[in-house]
């Protein structure tokens, strides 16, 4: 984790020197379309500030849900998407503060706008704000994965996020089991990375693009893939696809030698994973049933009637075939492994 902020955050340092360096160029230059936003922002002159704003905004900080009402109403109401000197609207630090009540209320504004106001939310956990902003009108199910970023106009930058991190992705990051559940059933997907070698144009794209950014791009879905709340939920055979996505990425670390760290960390989390699942095999029987578990492709019309006690390993067979030999080591290391090979050879 710790190493993918440092490269965004390097990566944004340099684009603003950059930028800096080439500001009157640039405005006689054609925008690139392709071109993807770097969360920089610039700080607002705190003395510019309207004063009726910043006693919303205060409030909004303190959860002053009466002063917010006031500043709301009368001839001249306040902008509700009206921003502090760190470009957060009040919507934004009412989630990241996970005050529920001031949240129902801007929701009820007409124009809000959500922002980064759902990933706080998803950050720091909170159901109830999440439900509430993904029920918004102005958020639909393309925004809760890959519309995220393209919903965001100049100027709405995240500065905390990079724009890669839609809600989804960073729901798995966080492995929040219930958020990423009400994701999923409100249509969010996690799109698998193309292979590395892939030619169509959207991948060639990418890297004539920015190259570190769709490396970027790929380590934060694959982390999002391989997080165990993900894996549960939307695998019907998790050990299986924790078992191929630990030899992918294994393979990637061999590959993209930059990042070799990251996906070896991401690789043992999965084998962590598919041990953890093993070990909750209480009895011989629990044990029987996940190494006798076969593929759908396995299955064969004629032996549909089979003992479901015959012994065939066939997930076990799978486990050496992807090189996982923590996953082989716990079955007959634990008691109930130990128990179950005792009994098998009796």
């Amino acid at each position: 984790m710790r190493p993918i902020i440092l490269l965004d955050k390097m990566y944004q340092k340099m684009t603003k020197c950059s930028n800096n360096r080439n500001l009157k160029a640039t405005h006689n230059l054609p925008h690139h379309r392709h071109r993807i936003p770097i969360p920089l922002e610039p700080l607002k002159d705190g003395p510019s500030m309207d004063p009726k704003e910043r006693i919303f905004l205060e409030a909004a900080e303190r959860g002053d849900k009466a002063t917010m009402i006031r500043c709301l109403q009368g001839p001249n109401p306040v902008n509700v998407n009206c921003t502090n000197i760190l470009g957060r609207s009040s919507i934004q630090i009412a989630a990241d503060n996970e005050n529920v009540e001031i949240v129902e209320l801007l929701l009820q504004q007409e124009n809000v706008k959500i922002g980064d106001a759902l990933l706080y939310a998803i950050s720091e956990g909170v159901y109830k704000i999440v439900e509430m902003l993904i029920n918004h009108p102005s958020i639909t199910s393309e925004m809760l994965a890959n519309g995220w970023a393209k919903s965001r106009l100049p100027g709405e930058e995240s500065s905390d996020y990079s724009p890669d991190i839609s809600p989804v992705i960073l729901a798995a990051h966080c492995n929040q089991f219930e958020i990423l559940q009400l994701l999923l059933t409100h249509g969010a997907v996690i799109d698998k990375p193309h292979p590395l070698s892939c030619t169509c144009p959207k991948c060639r794209e990418g890297i004539h693009t920015d190259s570190l950014r769709y490396s970027l791009r790929r380590i934060h879905t694959y982390r999002a893939l391989a997080s165990p709340a993900w894996i549960s939920l939307t695998s019907e055979d998790p050990i299986l696809t924790a078992f191929k996505l630990s030899w992918e990425l294994e393979h990637l670390a061999h590959r993209e030698n930059e990042f070799k760290e990251i996906y070896l960390v991401l690789s043992n989390q999965c084998k962590k994973y598919s041990c953890d699942l093993l070990d909750l095999c209480r009895s011989t029987e629990e044990v029987i049933a996940v190494l006798n578990r076969r593929n759908e492709s396995e299955y064969d019309d004629d032996e549909q009637n089979l003992e479901d006690d015959k012994l065939t390993l066939s997930r076990l067979k799978m486990a050496l075939k992807y090189e996982q030999k923590q996953c082989v080591f716990r079955v007959f290391s634990s008691s109930t492994g130990l128990s179950f090979y005792t009994n098998r050879r009796k």
